[in-house]
């Protein structure tokens, strides 16, 4: 059971999709970007719980469309840009180590775009990364790996 239609990113569309995981999980046959937006629900539930406000999810650069961060939260006074990595548990690449020199360099440019897009730049902001290991089969919950402040911004940026 397949999503069959496409909603724009949009309250909706979460709210949608919520109600859909809750009722029937992931489908074994779900697709690459199904799975990814699985992971992401996944992830935007497992902050909540521990406390972070979501500010935006799916955010992009509207100078640059392609650039995208999966979540913008806060974590008390520290603002928190989330890369999610969903990926399946027999993957040879954890979450985190699939993290190339490319993504990082693009997550940068991200963070930079919508650090200079607020009136005020916060003091405190960081990167944390949620690995999202999904199981192959329609048996096994999905374990969700929680690292903080991975390093993304060189010393003088801050």
């Amino acid at each position: 059971m397949a999503l069959k239609f496409r909603l724009e990113r949009t309250p909706l569309r979460h709210l949608f999709e919520s109600i859909y995981w809750r009722i029937g999980g992931l489908s074994n046959d779900a697709k690459r970007a199904e799975r990814g937006r699985y992971g992401e629900w996944l992830s935007r539930r497992f902050l909540k719980g521990k406390g972070y406000y979501v500010l935006v999810a799916n955010w992009r650069n509207p100078m640059d469309r392609r650039d995208e961060i999966d979540l913008i939260c806060k974590d008390k006074e520290v603002l928190v840009f989330v890369e999610v990595r969903a990926r399946s548990t027999s993957s040879l690449v954890s979450g985190y180590d699939s993290l190339s020199p490319r993504k990082r360099k693009v997550l940068l440019r991200v963070c930079k775009g919508y650090l200079n897009q607020r009136k005020q730049r916060p003091d405190h902001f960081r990167l944390d990364v949620i690995e999202v290991d999904l199981p192959s089969g329609a048996k096994g919950k999905p374990e969700i790996f929680h690292h903080e402040n991975v390093a993304l911004f060189p010393p003088r940026f801050h």
